[in-house]
């Protein structure tokens, strides 16, 4: 049995590109669509769209989505093509509509569709349309010859028709914010995700969620974010595009593009920027910022910190204040810090620079070369005391 497909388009109205491209929540209509439709089990899709959003189309259907544009030599060929390799039934949406697991599992299935106005989006053998469209039938009309599925004034069957009025833009955001969460109640995950508060977290389509996870208020989970078993995220946190182990807890800090391990705790105020691996058990604290930098296992990088471009061994420890100077004004450099360095308070390791295992710098250094390993780097200039010099100076000023 060949798989299940759908056919998409993208409408524009003038000038403006397609309102399926129009965020609902951080993710666009046609994320929400291709991504319900992934999950009731359609394997194959065909969007047609103008050329100029061709690249943020791409973004929201899964890899190995056929693509028609505007001008396109061989549409028709397409077509016909990506309908012989399907069996059963195609879902073709030819307006912009909103569509959540509800809606996508009842086009997918072979049950009744709802009986109403038509919203452009329909249900037909693909042999059926395929005959059709080879004997020159307009795709419309071939189309419109299957099960449209309709809607009553005021329902909502799992897909809301969409339009740039605000009444209309607001039910779709609303039914957005809602459609992941009863996705995640609806899976039978045991022990259950815990949310404090549904109206206060937003859970993309793409985004997952472990059982005995707990999602505190102000929740975001972006694009396609995986979050584990057991974790605590929030309050205010936002993951985007990010793999979370178990046991993590993310407290009012923001993660992009990143690989966070087992056991870690962030935050609060912490900024993980793409490109990061953070091992398992680390402690990312208070106002640091990680950016394409790797850390081991049980380290710690407590506060007021900054480590970018940086790969940091097992069970260091970073002081307050110690920033990897990895920029020149031109290039960017890497700063490699040893399995059980001690990096001292307010220490600037200036890139390319290597801190050997178990060594340790001296609080207030600025690190120009290497440390070997189980060495004390001290890079400061030596104190001077001059006694009493405060009090001349008051009795010169009459102070």
């Amino acid at each position: 049995m060949g798989p299940m497909g759908a056919i998409v388009f993208l409408p524009r109205e003038g000038d403006t590109s397609s309102l399926m491209l129009e965020d609902l929540l951080f993710d666009p209509a046609a994320a929400w669509l291709s991504a319900a439709l992934e999950r009731s089990g359609v394997e194959r899709f065909l969007v047609v769209c103008h050329d100029d959003d061709r690249e943020r189309a791409g973004a929201c259907f899964p890899g190995g989505t056929e693509f028609v544009t505007d001008g396109a030599e061989d549409a028709a060929g397409q077509l016909t093509a990506f309908l012989t390799a399907l069996e059963g039934n195609v879902a073709v949406f030819t307006r912009p509509v909103f569509l959540d697991d509800r809606g996508a599992a009842r086009l997918a299935g072979d049950e009744e569709l709802p009986r109403g106005e038509d919203t452009g989006v329909y249900r037909i053998s693909a042999a059926a349309l395929k005959e059709a469209v080879e004997g020159g039938e307009d795709f419309v009309t071939a189309v419109r010859a299957g099960s449209h599925f309709g809607l009553k004034s005021g329902s909502y069957e799992g897909l809301l028709p969409l339009d740039d009025s605000a009444p209309t833009w607001d039910s779709a955001q609303y039914f957005a914010r809602h459609a992941s969460i009863d996705r995640l109640r609806s899976e039978f995950i045991l022990p259950p995700v815990r949310f404090v508060d549904v109206e206060n977290a937003y859970i993309g389509p793409r985004a997952t969620v472990g059982g005995g996870t707990v999602i505190l208020p102000g929740t975001i989970l972006r694009g396609r974010t995986s979050v584990g078993r057991f974790c605590e995220i929030g309050p205010n946190a936002m993951i985007r595009d990010c793999i979370v182990g178990d046991h993590v807890t993310v407290n009012a800090s923001q993660l992009n593009e990143s690989t966070v391990e087992e056991g870690v705790m962030i935050g609060p105020f912490a900024h993980i920027r793409p490109g990061c691996r953070v091992g398992r058990n680390v402690k990312v604290g208070d106002f640091v910022t990680l950016k394409n930098s790797t850390v081991g296992e049980g380290s710690k990088i407590s506060r007021l910190t900054y480590v970018g471009d940086c790969d940091v061994g097992e069970r260091a420890n970073l002081g307050s204040g110690t920033v990897t100077v990895n920029y020149d004004g031109t290039s960017k450099y890497r700063t490699v810090i040893g399995d059980g360095a001690f990096i001292g308070c307010n220490t600037n390791l200036v890139a390319p620079v290597k801190v050997g295992d178990g060594a340790y710098t001296a609080a207030g250094s600025t690190i120009t070369d290497d440390v070997p390993a189980d060495s004390l780097a001290i890079a400061r200039s030596v104190q001077v005391v001059k006694k009493q010099w405060a009090a001349k100076r008051r009795k010169r000023s009459g102070r």
